[in-house]
């Protein structure tokens, strides 16, 4: 029994243990997602000043608020309607995508290609460490924080 007990502990705190050995990954993780939103966000604008040249200004203020507000609502760190994990790293994904799907009909092929195989890389390593790079800061929760 008590060896049944030593083994379930160390399974538990095992990836906990890789963790700490690897920080380098948590890095590069994060360095990946903040790459590929910021390729996103240059993906719409650019779209949009491709597919309206003769309001390019307005065409790249617009595609570029609803994106950004769409994100912060729904896949921010601190978003107020945030999806839940297993959606999360699809939705990301699928937007990383359609963004170099954006790249491509604009005639940027080898941009998309890249921002393409960057988010693909993206939503395996999230998937298969069970959380997102850039994991959400505790909400307050009891009594006093209603206050806040």
């Amino acid at each position: 029994m008590r060896e049944n007990e030593t083994s379930r502990i160390r399974t538990v705190t095992e990836p906990a243990a890789q963790a700490r050995l690897r920080p380098w990954t948590i890095i590069v993780r994060q360095v990946l997602a903040f790459a590929l939103e910021t390729a996103l966000l240059f993906a719409v604008a650019y779209w949009a000043i491709a597919a309206f040249p003769e309001h390019r200004t307005v065409a790249a203020v617009v595609a570029l608020t609803v994106s950004v507000v769409l994100w912060g609502l729904l896949l921010a760190p601190r978003a107020k309607y945030r999806l839940p994990w297993p959606a999360l790293p699809l939705v990301a994904g699928g937007a990383f995508l359609a963004g170099a799907g954006a790249l491509m009909v604009s005639g940027l092929a080898l941009v998309a290609v890249l921002m393409a195989a960057a988010a693909v890389v993206n939503l395996i390593w999230d998937l298969a460490a069970g959380y997102p790079a850039v994991a959400s800061a505790p909400r307050p929760a009891g009594r006093r924080s209603a206050k806040r």
